[in-house]
């Protein structure tokens, strides 16, 4: 037990006095939570840059009043509105998809000429249903006023000459957003339409917050954060020290001391799951102080956290023992962790993923890592992380035996 300690000191103090391996240990989680947690978790409200074309104008060259209308409820919604001149168009840029909606000539007098036949139209409907709710409370005369005046408003409805009014959204096939943003266009016209009818609404949302904790965006993707962090200081980080260690002859001295292969591994793990803790540490304080998070790890979240720094510091472990090369262990040890970091789905949610990729994910072990920690850091329900933290324990035994079998003392 002492020598252990004693090694466990000497990688600790091996660690914190390389200021490069500090300075990046601590930037790469700091800048994981910032870049990813400004990019996902910033409560921002989207912004669509949309062209208008509108061409609803008078002899003066001024928008109708309901076409001007129109234009200032898109601009108030998720929309950022360029008016263009009739004759005019954009330029393409490669930044930002090209969107141009055209509002047609005779808007306004189509629009309200539309409105007053679906006015008509509920007249004549609503005249009905009186009609035939008040059975024979209506006499045979009353009846035949009713019927004739019906006639004469079904008579003046044709008279108007009216279609529906139809928009024009011009974009790319190759524009994910146009077909959404339609549908916001779509619904924004309908609500316009319904306000000229002075129609109310029957339906109202009510929104209730709980009483529970209040999560911000950025504490749904921090157990990706954490996950990713904890994959890559173990795969990468660990495996560069034990190839930093064997191409400076560090690990055949060790090997010439009683000291066994089994106490050499257990240091390096011990040594760098205290590495990965402070690192943590101070990535969850920085993710409090900017975002101000509160998915801050309990008992079961700190377990799950542990298993996955112990597992993946083994595969680290493994990667270095294995390979004698430093290029080739550095090699090998970036192609498991970036492939891993973005196929498991830490980064973004799993839903937003094509079905291929999300069967592949699944065959991650990350993915259980990351699942694991949402059902404790932000569900609540560590029940439901009992099956993802035995695969990932199945796995720290199947790695740390592998690293154990496979690497021989001598060979370091």
């Amino acid at each position: 037990m002492r020598a252990l300690t004693t090694l466990v000191n000497m990688l600790f103090r091996s660690w914190h006095r390389s200021w490069t391996a500090v300075f990046f240990g601590i930037l790469f989680p700091v800048m994981l939570l910032l870049v990813f947690g400004s990019i996902f978790g910033a409560p921002s409200t989207p912004n669509y840059s949309l062209y208008v074309r509108n061409l609803d104008i008078n002899e003066h060259g001024k928008a109708s009043q309901l076409s001007a209308a129109f234009v200032e409820i898109l601009n108030n919604s998720v929309f950022e509105v360029i008016l263009l001149s009739p004759d005019e168009t954009p330029r393409q840029t490669a930044f930002a998809p090209l969107r141009i909606l055209t509002i047609p000539k005779g808007f306004t007098s189509q629009l309200i000429n539309r409105t007053i036949q679906t006015r008509i139209d509920i007249m004549i409907d609503t005249s009905l249903r009186f009609v035939e709710m008040s059975g024979g409370e209506i006499g045979p005369e009353e009846r035949e006023n009713i019927t004739r005046g019906l006639s004469r408003l079904r008579a003046f409805r044709e008279s108007i000459a009216a279609e529906n009014v139809k928009l024009v959204l011009e974009g790319s096939p190759d524009d994910p957003t146009l077909q959404p943003l339609a549908g916001v266009i779509h619904t924004l016209a309908s609500r316009f339409e319904m306000a000229l009818l002075n129609a109310t609404n029957s339906i109202d949302l009510e929104t209730v917050t709980t009483v529970k904790r209040q999560l911000r965006a950025v504490d749904y993707y921090l157990p990706g954060y954490i996950a990713a962090f904890v994959m890559t200081n173990g795969v990468i980080g660990v495996s560069g020290v034990v190839s930093d260690f064997r191409r400076r002859g560090l690990v055949k001295l060790l090997a010439t001391t009683p000291l066994s292969k089994t106490t050499w591994i257990t240091a390096l793990i011990i040594s760098q799951t205290l590495v990965s803790m402070i690192l943590l540490t101070v990535m969850l304080a920085m993710g409090w102080i900017v975002f101000r998070i509160s998915a801050l790890p309990d008992l079961y979240s700190l377990i799950i956290i542990l298993v996955g720094t112990v597992s993946y510091t083994s595969l680290g472990v493994l990667i270095g023992s294995v390979l004698k090369e430093p290029g080739a262990v550095s090699a090998l040890s970036n192609a498991v962790a970036f492939p891993l970091m973005f196929l498991s789905g830490a980064f973004w949610p799993l839903e937003i993923m094509p079905e291929l990729m999300q069967q592949i994910a699944r065959l991650t072990p990350l993915y259980y890592f990351h699942t694991a920690l949402r059902q404790t850091l932000i569900a609540g329900l560590p029940s439901e992380a009992i099956i993802p933290s035995a695969v990932m324990a199945t796995m720290t035994v199947v790695v740390f035996s592998l690293a154990y079998y496979i690497s021989k003392w001598k060979d370091f």
